[in-house]
């Protein structure tokens, strides 16, 4: 499933379509788990608190983070930036309500308790009021415990705060941008993939080149963004990937410099074209 993820977001330049494919890879593959524990016999009690305590959650809080993250973009107001930002900041006040109906939980799980772990991690017939007031993607009681859907939603919750926090850094960020913009420079798009901008924006960050070498990753990467009108999504997976690539590992660097000496080799040959 992440490697299916980190294709989605190496190759999508839309945000929009990047949530989508992902929420369908995740569904794809919470459908094959829970079609291998329904069929599953765990060993004893602290095999299955172990499922559904530690190991679904991570599927499903992504299908949780991807959908909700998608809805948002989606309901996001075609106005000003100030519109934007506060409709991002009420989501992020509905996070913090979720939090605060659930401190107790929420401190129970994060302390790494265990007490009570048979109770929240095993499949029982739930009491009537868990019933009525049940909000989940799963409904057959033989792969809930109506437990791990909170743990999927304080982990997806997580990613989705991170998602907001950036996503209104960019905002300000592009107003920076904005009012230091001359409308006369020509809008710039960047064309080639975006594994290649973002192989450029550590080159470039790791070379120092801007700001005396004071600029960090975030700041630059939200630079090229606004100047080249991308979004470089999740660049620090991708650089992972740059990073243990089998050949070379500054593919699009290369590409540079050879063209760029192709250029020179052929203005030797004929200045006068160049």
């Amino acid at each position: 499933m992440d490697k299916k993820l980190s294709e989605i977001n190496s190759n999508e330049t839309s945000i929009i379509q990047r949530f989508k494919f992902s929420s369908s890879a995740i569904l794809q593959s919470l459908s094959r788990l829970k079609g291998y524990i329904i069929k599953y016999r765990f060993i004893d009690k602290a095999d299955e608190i172990n499922f559904f305590r530690n190991i679904k959650p991570k599927f499903l809080s992504k299908l949780i983070y991807y959908r909700k993250a998608f809805e948002i973009q989606s309901s996001l107001p075609f106005s000003s930036s100030d519109d934007k930002k506060n409709f991002y900041l009420k989501e992020l006040n509905k996070i913090s309500e979720y939090q605060k109906d659930n401190k107790e939980f929420l401190s129970y799980y994060r302390a790494n308790s265990t007490i009570f772990d048979e109770v929240y991690f095993t499949r029982n017939e739930p009491d009537s009021w868990l019933l009525l007031s049940y909000d989940s993607f799963e409904t057959d009681l033989n792969f809930t415990t109506f437990y791990d859907l909170k743990i999927s939603k304080i982990l997806a919750f997580e990613l989705l705060t991170d998602f907001i926090k950036s996503s209104i850094n960019k905002l300000e960020s592009e107003n920076e941008y904005k009012k230091s913009y001359s409308p006369g420079i020509f809008k710039l798009k960047w064309t080639a993939s975006k594994i290649s901008l973002i192989e450029l924006l550590y080159a470039l960050q790791s070379s120092g080149s801007f700001n005396n070498g004071s600029i960090d990753l975030k700041n630059l990467a939200s630079g090229l963004e606004n100047l080249f009108n991308i979004d470089l999504g999740n660049y620090y997976r991708v650089f992972q990937e740059i990073r243990i690539r089998k050949q070379s590992r500054t593919t699009f660097l290369d590409q540079l410099k050879a063209q760029l000496i192709k250029r020179m080799d052929d203005s030797d040959e004929n200045p006068k074209r160049f």
